[in-house]
């Protein structure tokens, strides 16, 4: 009570001095105003009726007795004590009821759409290619090409490529050659799964003229190798993209291979496979089978293979596994026999997307067929042995760098027991004395194998690999044909707008042959006499002119060191060719 009593006490003074301050305000603006009016009054001359006021002022005295002094009382602190404990406070329990009310607006969203860049545009596709040209060495070329346009359903096209030449090698036989290729392929695309298939029609010619006779010693009919190959291939595979769905895969190609010389091999591959996602990983499963026939004029050959491969694949964040092995069943005419290999492959990335690792331990059984051997050496004579390979075991690791974007290097080191590895060799017993057979060889085998790829700005691409081989043979004192060194140089230049220039360098060790045949005295025996072929280098290079975005204008040139090389025993090569050309979009 004394407590109130004291502050209402104190309410009062300071609303009593409040007061003062407001009336002597009041009392000064009051004379002031007073003043102002008379002064007003006496200018005017008390006219009130809106006539012009006069120019009398008249005169009065003011006299001002002493400044105005304000006076402020002094201020005083209000001591209060709380009475009682706060510190056990507990805030009260609210409860708040929201009525909820829908808010309806009619405003419509317009969607921004996005700023095309400028190399984002879509570029106009062509349905159709052509590549024509003519060279030295009576050497035409012509490529064609006609493809459906873009379209998210299916995929059509047919192509046809020619090169051939006519020339002549000094010393030697008719070396003429011609290449002929003739395509046709398609894709079509559906919700769960895709169907391919191509057609294909090859016809090769070569001559046998590794002879240092004269040339007319044999016509260009009794030279002539003929190779035909009609293939085939059809396939569907699911595209589910949903990772726990099962997918498949299935296919079936073929092929039919025949010569001039009574060679033909006929073969049928099936495909077959299959893969769940579980916990573990991804588990597959495929199966391959091989079928082929072989025949020549004096036997014929049933050469099949079958394989099964079982495969568990692991992926944990930077590091994956693919482990399994590969069952194969080889069968030759009526004799058979079974391999099981192991498969395992695992990679590490040490640096994402810039350093990574990885290691293999490998085995299967390799096809050697006539119409493998043939792409590698068209120079086969009558009644080619056949065997198949057996890579035993494989070992290799390796590692690929990415240094930023322009830059890539990628190198391996490996290791392979491979038995019955096939090489080349010239056979006495044929019509002509340079056609080739083959011989079959154990192989311990050490490979080192290096690329690097360098890119700048668009304008230089480079790229370089090599190759080191060291084989280890059985039975033959040096492996055939098989250089030790193998590399090579590639690099791309824009030189102007539209002035594009190429040039590939490539170096191949030297290597080494065998000269097979007859004695010439009582005995005819046979005789072999090993033979090296010289290591060479060789350069070529091509210029391009884009003279609009249809068409352009070549020229190529090959051999720029004017060398005379040989990739097998008695077969030289054309010391320098040149072409030129032009291609056209439609």
């Amino acid at each position: 009570m004394e407590m109130s009593g004291s502050f209402n006490l104190i309410r009062k003074k300071k609303n009593m001095q409040v007061q003062h301050k407001y009336l002597i305000v009041l009392g000064i603006g009051l004379l002031f105003s007073l003043s102002l009016s008379d002064n007003l009054f006496a200018q005017t001359g008390g006219n009130t009726n809106g006539n012009p006021p006069t120019k009398n002022l008249g005169n009065e005295d003011i006299d001002i007795v002493k400044d105005y002094t304000p006076v402020l009382n002094d201020a005083f602190k209000i001591n209060i004590v709380p009475e009682g404990d706060t510190a056990d406070f507990k805030a009260p329990v609210l409860t708040y009821s929201v009525d909820p009310k829908p808010m309806n607006s009619n405003y419509n969203l317009s969607p921004i759409k996005p700023v095309r860049i400028k190399d984002d545009a879509i570029k106009k596709l062509y349905h159709g290619f052509i590549k024509a040209g003519y060279g030295l060495e009576n050497m035409p070329m012509l490529n064609l090409y006609y493809n459906s346009l873009r379209s998210k359903s299916f995929n059509a096209g047919v192509k046809f490529n020619h090169f051939s030449s006519s020339g002549k090698i000094n010393d030697y036989g008719n070396p003429a050659n011609s290449n002929n290729e003739l395509a046709v392929f398609g894709t079509k695309y559906f919700d769960q799964f895709t169907l391919k298939g191509n057609l294909g029609y090859n016809r090769d010619v070569v001559h046998y003229y590794g002879y240092l006779d004269p040339p007319q010693l044999y016509s260009k009919s009794e030279t002539k190798h003929l190779m035909q190959d009609i293939n085939g291939d059809f396939s569907i595979e699911s595209n589910n993209r949903d990772k726990d769905a099962f997918t498949y895969h299935a296919g079936v190609g073929f092929y039919t291979f025949k010569d001039n010389i009574s060679t033909k091999e006929n073969n049928v591959k099936v495909k077959l496979g299959g893969g769940k996602n579980i916990e573990l990983g991804l588990v597959t499963l495929d199966a391959d089978f091989d079928l082929g026939k072989y025949s020549t004029a004096k036997y014929s050959i049933n050469r099949n293979i079958f394989r099964l491969l079982p495969r568990i694949t692991i992926n944990r964040n930077l590091f994956s596994v693919v482990a399994g092995a590969n069952l194969a069943i080889a069968k030759e005419g009526s004799s058979g026999s079974m391999h099981i290999y192991p498969h395992l492959r695992g990679a590490y990335q040490v640096i994402d997307d810039a350093f990574s690792i990885y290691g293999e331990v490998s085995g299967d059984i390799q096809r050697n067929d006539i119409r493998t051997l043939s792409k590698e050496n068209p120079f086969f004579g009558q009644n080619t042995l056949l065997v198949n390979s057996n890579k035993k075991i494989g070992l290799e690791g390796g590692v690929t760098i990415k240094l930023e974007h322009d830059l890539m290097l990628i190198a391996s080191a490996g290791y392979s027991r491979i038995g019955d590895m096939a090489f080349f060799y010239n056979k006495p017993d044929s019509i002509f004395p340079t056609t080739f057979n083959t011989f079959y060889d154990k192989v311990n085998l050490f490979a080192v194998k290096g690329s690097l790829e360098y890119k700048m700005a668009e304008k230089i691409t480079l790229g370089t690999n090599i190759e080191f081989n060291q084989y280890g043979t059985e039975t033959l004192d040096k492996p055939l044909y098989k250089p030790a060194v193998k590399a090579g140089i590639n690099a791309q230049y824009v030189i102007a707008e539209k002035i594009y220039a190429k040039i590939d360098l490539f170096y191949n060790g030297e290597t080494n042959g065998i000269n097979s045949y007859y004695a010439s005295d009582s005995t005819h025996a046979q005789k072999f006499e090993s033979v090296k072929l010289k290591s060479y280098f060789d350069a070529n290079l091509s210029v391009d002119y884009r003279y609009s975005k249809v068409l352009s204008l070549f020229v190529m040139l090959n051999n720029l060191g004017f060398t005379r090389y040989y990739n097998y025993y008695n077969y030289p090569n054309y010391r320098f060719t040149g072409m030129a050309g032009l291609s056209y979009s439609f």
